[in-house]
């Protein structure tokens, strides 16, 4: 026991007057790497090593501010993560709202009023076209109508003029009648009259 007391004075003391006057060595950012170089730069002696206690307590330092970083950064990053699982939540939701008006959209694109009634568009186009072709059906009727009464009244102007000049000729022959009449009637009384 006392014989490795004094090996680890021997190799001890020297080494920590040495080492007072190096510079210490920049740490580096990876543990592992530092690990290693810790365990590199020790001193092995009966199959152990012998690490100083200024090496040992600097990557307890380096090990101490990695470790706050990491919490820092599992903190941050579970702050981040129910941010986004907020935001996701929000847009979950406002999936769910889109959705819902665009199958109110599409339930309006599909459907059409009519008189304030929703029908649907095959509806819509049957009522339509059912309406456009009993318009032409009644224009139809209406012009073949018109056309009938139009026959009918020029049929009707021609026996009118027909009979109005009948009537014309009857009327002239009546007069004619009538005056040949007179002359007869004046000659006779003319006669009579001579003849008493």
């Amino acid at each position: 026991m006392l014989v490795l007391m004094v090996a680890l004075m021997i190799t001890t003391i020297p080494r920590s007057f040495g080492q007072e006057q190096e510079q210490p060595e920049a740490p580096k950012n990876d543990l592992r790497s530092q690990w290693a170089e810790l365990i590199r730069s020790s001193e092995t002696y009966l199959d152990k090593k012998i690490i100083r206690i200024t090496s040992l307590s600097e990557y307890r330092n380096v090990l101490g501010d990695s470790l706050t970083s990491y919490t820092n950064s599992i903190e941050s990053l579970k702050a981040e993560k129910s941010k986004i699982e907020f935001e996701t939540n929000a847009l979950k939701s406002e999936l769910v709202s889109v959705k819902a008006e665009l199958e109110a959209s599409e339930k309006l694109n599909d459907n059409m009023s009519f008189f304030g009634i929703l029908l649907s568009k095959a509806a819509y186009s049957i009522i339509v076209w059912s309406i456009v072709v009993l318009l032409v059906v009644v224009i139809i009727v209406m012009f073949a109508r018109m056309k009938k009464v139009a026959q009918s009244a020029k049929r009707i102007k021609a026996s009118f003029t027909q009979v109005s000049e009948d009537f014309r000729a009857h009327q002239f022959e009546a007069k004619e009648n009538q005056i040949k009449i007179k002359r007869e009637l004046q000659t006779a009384l003319n006669k009579l009259e001579l003849n008493r």
